[in-house]
């Protein structure tokens, strides 16, 4: 049997039948975030487990949101793609590209997945060292758990009523800036100016790990940021760059 003939076999609708609801509490949390009432509830459970957690299999595979993270950041892309793509018939791929990118930013999905409170249902609770961007990755492991337990259609649905209608408007997403660093990196290169990062992690005396981000232009430090990962770290970094170029960068970008 062909590859994608065995995928197809595994969502059709038998495989479903007398799914046991065993957690009503999960089904009834589920039920108000997504709009319909889920068949498998242990793909869901996946979703909200942390790799810290150490939980495995019967087979000794690790069990955490990770995998299903992956699966739903590929489905939100495409479905972002088919609706930015129909909704802007006149523009080309520099813009789509980058509304593709301030709808699934992190920041973005970060605030969407508070507003969900989806971190209510996060194993093991109470971790203080997750950082913001837990409520993104589990935004995208729900897209992913929805995926496998209701298929393209519903996942789309969810995407289109939970989250674009409910959270995205095209205008003011316009003028919104997704990435400081990518702006400031464009500027450098219009202008021949020379932007660099150098990104450590800080020591400190509490359990917790800080990254600290410095910016140079022309090998002058003209911001510092700090992150719970060196990827925060830079985009804060970035962010009080941009502010101390705002005024060169108007006429060039």
């Amino acid at each position: 049997m062909l590859f994608w003939e065995k995928i197809k076999k595994k969502f059709t609708k038998k495989n479903f039948e007398n799914k046991v609801q065993e957690d009503p509490e999960l089904e009834n949390f589920l039920t108000k975030i997504i709009g319909f009432k889920p068949i498998d509830l242990e793909i869901y459970k996946r979703a909200f487990v942390h790799r810290s957690a150490q939980v495995k299999d019967e087979e000794g595979n690790d069990v955490n949101f990770e995998r299903l993270e992956f699966l739903g950041d590929a489905v939100l892309g495409l479905i972002i793609s088919v609706f930015i793509f129909e909704k802007a018939p006149d523009k080309q791929e520099g813009y789509l590209t980058k509304m593709r990118s301030k709808i699934v930013s992190r920041s973005q999905l970060n605030t969407i997945g508070k507003q969900m409170n989806l971190a209510k249902r996060l194993h093991p609770a109470g971790n203080p060292n997750l950082g913001e961007d837990i409520y993104g990755d589990l935004v995208e492991a729900l897209i992913g758990a929805i995926y496998l337990d209701k298929g393209f259609d519903t996942t789309a649905k969810f995407i289109f009523t939970k989250i674009i209608d409910q959270h995205f408007d095209m205008e003011k997403l316009e003028k919104t800036i997704s990435s400081y660093k990518s702006l400031i990196l464009e500027w450098g290169q219009k202008t021949k100016n020379k932007i660099s990062f150098n990104t450590f992690e800080e020591d400190n005396a509490e359990d917790l790990i800080v990254f600290v981000s410095v910016v140079r232009l022309n090998e002058k430090v003209i911001s510092k940021g700090r992150g719970t990962s060196k990827k925060r770290a830079e985009e804060n970094a970035s962010k009080r760059a941009y502010y101390f170029l705002q005024n060169k960068m108007e006429n060039v970008l």
